[in-house]
């Protein structure tokens, strides 16, 4: 958790900058916890705290459900704001070719994490479906 916590802070300072309007932090934060921890869950999982705990894996599947609705639809407001604002809205306070830097690395960010989550949650649910099943037939997680 720590880990992740240091990326997200990592990933998020450049946008940190008090002359840029960026009003996607919470959205953004959310898909790089949302990335890294689930990814971690999806390949990581027999190693966890979760690997024996059956009744929190089912409620994760039934919980991931409007979660993924949530993901899609931050990353959809984050694509409909370029197209009716632009790129470099956020940053039309600075010059053009930090803008034009800048820009780009937030695009690029977003849509990655953005979409890196949103995969995952979607294989998520499925992983523990999965692990339930085998947990329960074959005792292994």
């Amino acid at each position: 958790m720590v880990f992740t916590i240091i990326l997200a802070f990592l990933v998020i300072l450049p946008l940190t900058n008090s002359k840029v309007d960026y009003p996607f932090f919470t959205e953004n934060i959310v898909f790089i916890f949302t990335f890294i921890l689930v990814t971690r869950y999806v390949f990581l999982l027999k190693y966890s705290l979760l690997a024996k705990q059956q009744a929190v894996k089912v409620a994760l599947v039934f919980i991931f459900i409007p979660f993924i609705f949530y993901l899609i639809s931050g990353l959809h407001g984050f694509r409909t704001f370029l197209d009716e604002e632009g790129m470099y809205y956020p940053m039309r306070n600075l010059s053009a070719d930090e803008a034009q830097r800048l820009g780009n690395y937030m695009y690029y960010e977003m849509v990655f994490f953005g979409s890196g989550a949103i995969v995952a949650s979607i294989i998520f649910p499925f992983r523990m479906i999965i692990s339930v099943w085998t947990l329960k037939n074959r005792g292994k997680v």
